[in-house]
């Protein structure tokens, strides 16, 4: 006998055992979940940054080697890679005209320096006393300007014993005249008495008229000798002062002639001086010397008789104690973003982002302008000082150094996930059914 089949299972009874969420409470986990996002969207936060392309490079950027007037080459003291110190030699030149142009020139400067040296002598008046330095390397020169000293001299004295004789004769002339003016004085006061005492006798007829006649004339002699004298004494006295004066004037003359050549001679001392100084500079610059400590990079001559042609670049050195920097391209549609001061990122394209991390940097500048290479893109020059010149934690295990390349994320600022929601939808309001 087959067993009678189960009863089926009653649909309401199944329904009612697996009965669904009421559809409210469907509507209000959904507009929680939606809700919690938006808090969430609206206070989570993002970085906006804009992303530069660059290379690490020294702060005081390379160092051109150049030579003012150029030559041969004698000696070279490096090779490309070597690491130098300031004033180390670089390079040595021969410069043919350099040493022989000083030579002259510091005979020159002995020479007036000896010069000058009489002619202060001359113009005080005080003994002739050389240079020591002068007087040993210019011997013959030192001679020849004794000589000339004492030539100048036995030529004022002898000036100066002319003039003085004439000034004694003339003084000997008006002490004369003058003698004899006084004698011609005497004698005509008492012939004046004699013929006074005559007259008053010749009244008396106690005298001879012609005797009288006598007197008077010798009065009249005297008298005009007198006169003689005394127009002549001036006039003596006059070429006495005249000879004074120009014995005076010899001796300024001379002296206001070495002052003079004085003022010459210094002139072009300091000429002189100044060629001198110029040359010692080109002996000097035949050894070509690091101005900076560096890496010798990019040698341009390596050829012992070679030729450096004047201003040419002779090499190039990078700075090794130099702050380093990251020079960044910047597209000039991220130029209104960025500024002075805002951190950024470094990933140093030599070491793996994923495995040995990144630096942390700050912009120190910001180009005013933008620049435009020829045949590519305009970009603003971005300088970013990093925090650090190594990767990781140990210094110096991953050194950066100029060259590396870099990509630079510079953090120009915040925005929240719900603001990068709701923009594309406000641009798209802003931007949509718009027609030409």
């Amino acid at each position: 006998m087959t067993p009678a089949p189960a009863p089926a299972p009653n649909l309401d009874a199944l329904v009612q055992r697996h009965k669904a969420p009421p559809l409210r409470f469907v509507t209000w986990l959904i507009m929680g979940l939606i809700a919690a996002f938006l808090a969430w969207a609206s206070v989570a936060q993002l970085d906006e940054v804009s992303v530069a392309m660059g290379e690490v490079a020294p702060q005081g950027r390379v160092k051109v080697v150049q030579h003012l007037e150029g030559g041969l080459i004698v000696d070279i003291f490096v090779v490309e890679g070597d690491e130098v110190r300031q004033g180390d030699p670089l390079m040595l030149l021969d410069l043919a005209t350099a040493g022989v142009n000083r030579d002259e020139i510091q005979i020159r400067i002995d020479s007036l320096r000896l010069t000058r040296a009489r002619l202060v002598a001359e113009a005080e008046g005080t003994p002739l006393v050389f240079p020591e330095a002068e007087a040993e390397r210019q011997p013959d020169l030192v001679r020849a300007e004794r000589e000339t000293h004492e030539a100048r001299r036995n030529e004022l004295q002898s000036s100066v014993s002319v003039l003085q004789q004439q000034v004694n004769q003339r003084g000997s002339e008006v002490r004369e005249l003058e003698a004899r003016s006084r004698a011609a004085a005497a004698n005509l006061r008492l012939a004046r008495e004699k013929l006074a005492m005559s007259a008053s006798l010749l009244k008396e007829g106690l005298t001879a008229r012609m005797d009288h006649l006598q007197l008077q004339a010798e009065v009249e002699d005297l008298q005009g000798t007198l006169n003689t004298l005394a127009e002549s004494v001036p006039r003596a006295r006059s070429a006495l002062a005249e000879s004074e004066a120009r014995l005076n004037e010899i001796g300024l003359r001379f002296r206001r002639e070495a002052l003079e050549q004085i003022g010459e001679t210094e002139m072009n001392l300091a000429r002189n001086e100044d060629l001198l100084g110029r040359a010692t500079d080109q002996q000097l610059r035949t050894e070509i010397r690091s101005p900076i400590d560096g890496i010798v990079k990019n040698m341009r001559h390596n050829t012992i008789g070679g030729v450096v042609r004047a201003g040419e670049p002779i090499l190039d050195l990078v700075p090794s104690r130099d702050d380093l920097v990251v020079e960044a391209r910047l597209n000039p549609v991220d130029r209104g973003y960025v500024r002075e001061g805002q951190e950024a990122t470094l990933k140093i394209s030599t070491y793996d982002y994923a495995r040995y991390g990144s630096l942390k940097g700050i912009v120190t500048l910001v180009a005013p302008d933008s620049t435009i290479p020829e045949n590519d893109q305009p970009y603003f020059r971005v300088l970013v000082r990093p925090e650090k010149y190594y990767l990781g934690e140990q210094p110096g295990e991953y050194q950066i150094t100029p060259g590396m390349e870099a990509t630079v994320d510079i953090h120009t600022g915040t925005r929240s996930v719900l603001d990068y929601l709701i923009r594309p939808v406000l641009k798209l309001k802003h931007e949509a059914f718009r027609e030409r």
